[in-house]
């Protein structure tokens, strides 16, 4: 049974091979200092992460009307090669939902990475809710309701 679950420090070589292999990171050893990170584990191997702020009112201040306020951010999320297509990933997107929305979030936003399946990537955004909420273009936002991912899930709240 797929697990979700904060990071431990145990997990942060496994996460840095996820990454690396998604050409999502970064030189350097992985360190999750300043954001929140779930993983995804099957098994009792991870098979997944996810990078995310609960906190994050990108936009707002700026007065963009198409970035409502109250947001939680999706950062970063790899997955697994072998474990695509199988719900790990839409089991992060629904973990960060279930998250935000208990911080009192009501929509979760990202800006889909660059890169060699980057087409996939916004496929797969696409079938989990999310939508462009900018004209599309390079690091143009996606996002929706917090609520319209759980629902869709079939995540209960008490909200």
């Amino acid at each position: 049974m797929l697990l979700s679950r904060d990071i431990a420090s145990a997990d942060y070589p496994v996460v840095e091979e996820l990454l690396d292999s998604n050409d999502l990171g970064v030189s350097g050893a992985y360190n999750s200092e300043g954001v929140d990170v779930i993983v995804a584990e099957l098994h009792g191997s991870v098979v997944g992460a996810a990078e995310f702020q609960l906190d994050c009112d990108f936009g707002r201040d700026e007065g963009r009307p198409d970035h409502p306020g109250e947001q939680a951010w999706l950062l970063t999320m790899a997955v697994a090669d072998a474990h695509r297509r199988h719900g790990v990933g839409r089991a992060l997107v629904t973990e960060i939902a279930r998250r935000a929305q208990d911080a009192g979030r009501t929509f979760l936003a990202l800006v889909p990475q660059d890169g060699d399946d980057e087409a996939d990537r916004r496929t797969f955004f696409r079938a989990c809710g999310l939508a462009p909420i900018e004209p599309d273009g390079p690091g143009a936002a996606w996002g929706c309701p917090v609520a319209q991912i759980l629902a869709a899930e079939g995540v209960t709240t008490g909200r």
